[in-house]
């Protein structure tokens, strides 16, 4: 079943929330509406399921117009973003899913509505729940309860607003996999959500939605850019990619006269470094690190960082970006990292800053040990040891620096 919002202009009080919004979604699609809050996000979802009336467009489904939320009911299911606390069971709230099924004089459900909502909260992992009071749950297990009431209306588009909100991180990417698995198994999802590597870990496409108008649309790789979120969010961060994936960390704003260093490590070999630089004051770089690389998560959170998809070899890009970091830094650091042909090109980095006089060298186990590359990365390691300060340990970077700064 195909969904679409055509021209759809929404008028509240003289005020235009929504203007000119135009999408679709397509069966096994999953979604996430992206913005700020205020931007139009609810607003979306509510004109879609049919509590809010378009002053002009339209919004379809299979090529017919949605007519009253009663008629729909059975195709659209609608998690709003508050949840009222009740003292009513489980099992009962999410019967309320049933309704649209139920005799319109009796409004009570027979036995096949229990068997449906019964397994509804078996897709929810919340099986023993029935007889739980709702408002002894934890916030958790309290949208698990609400997913499933809109799992048992048994729609064919879903839509979501916030369903992570106010979740710890394991909690977050639970529900998210659980409305996955729904999408795979044939309906249609859309999520509004504010964090924005949980859209784009599930999404199979991003809405970014600024001032109640659709400003970018796509992929996540492709619309998901540091200048796109600038615009839409007013922040300034770094997009890692890796993949076809990505991951947004905030940019650290840079303090006038910090002098800035940069760490040439991998594989765990740069954290230390890079946890006494920040904390001593100076602006952290580092490169070229594979994604997920634990060096990698340390430098997302502190610094910029050059990087590379994971398990792969240094490419020529990223090699050329390494260089040209290294000539804008003030100092450069060769942690005591193992070299093999997928980070070779990283001792080339090196030999470059040594070249400048603006290399240190932590030396901590002899290279021999390290070295998978062979005579080549030998040569070239002993070329940089006659021209880079030499230090033992990790310890005493600091006074190097001081050293090499004057």
């Amino acid at each position: 079943m195909k969904l679409k919002v055509e021209d759809v202009v929404v008028r509240l009080g003289s005020r235009d929330v929504l203007k000119d919004v135009t999408f679709e979604v397509k069966e096994g699609e999953l979604v996430a509406l992206l913005g700020p809050n205020g931007s139009g996000k609810s607003t979306i979802l509510r004109t879609v399921f049919g509590v809010l009336k378009p002053m002009k467009g339209v919004v379809m489904l299979d090529g017919k117009e949605i007519g009253s939320v009663e008629s729909a009911a059975r195709i659209l299911g609608y998690l709003p973003q508050d949840t009222p606390i009740t003292n009513l069971k489980v099992l009962d709230i999410v019967l309320l899913g049933r309704t649209p099924y139920m005799s319109s004089s009796l409004r009570r459900p027979d036995e096949s509505d229990y068997r449906v909502a019964r397994k509804a909260l078996e897709e929810v992992g919340l099986e023993d729940f029935a007889d739980r009071v709702f408002s002894e749950l934890s916030g958790g297990e309290r949208q698990k309860v609400m997913l499933a009431r809109v799992f048992a209306q048994q729609p064919k588009i879903m839509l979501l607003d916030e369903p992570t909100a106010h979740l710890d991180i394991a909690a977050q990417i639970e529900i998210m996999e659980i409305v996955r698995q729904k999408v795979e198994e044939g309906k249609s999802a859309i999520v509004a959500i504010h964090d924005i590597n949980l859209a784009s870990s599930f999404a199979t496409h991003i809405l970014m939605v600024k001032d109640g108008k659709i400003v970018y649309a796509g992929k996540a790789e492709d619309v998901i850019t540091e200048e796109s979120i600038r615009d839409v969010f007013g922040a300034e961060v770094s997009v890692r990619r890796y993949g076809r994936g990505v991951y947004v960390v905030p940019k650290l704003k840079p303090v006038g006269g910090q002098k800035r260093i940069h760490v040439i490590c991998g594989g765990g070999s740069g954290q230390n470094i890079l946890y006494a630089l920040a904390e001593a004051g100076f602006r952290v770089s580092a490169g070229v690190v594979n994604v997920l690389d634990s060096d990698w998560e340390v430098v997302s959170e502190l610094g910029e960082v050059i990087d590379e998809a994971p398990f792969s070899q240094i490419s020529d890009s990223a090699h050329e970006r390494n260089l040209r970091m290294v000539e804008e830094s003030d100092a450069v650091i060769l942690a005591n990292l193992s070299v093999g042909w997928g980070n070779f090109r990283n001792l080339l980095a090196a030999k470059h800053a040594a070249e400048l006089g603006k290399l240190i060298v932590v030396n901590g186990t002899p290279f021999n040990q390290r070295n998978f590359v062979g005579e080549s990365a030998e040569r070239i390691y002993e070329e940089i040891l006659k021209k880079a300060i030499v230090v033992g340990g990790e310890g005493d970077v600091l006074d190097a620096i001081r050293k090499l700064l004057g």
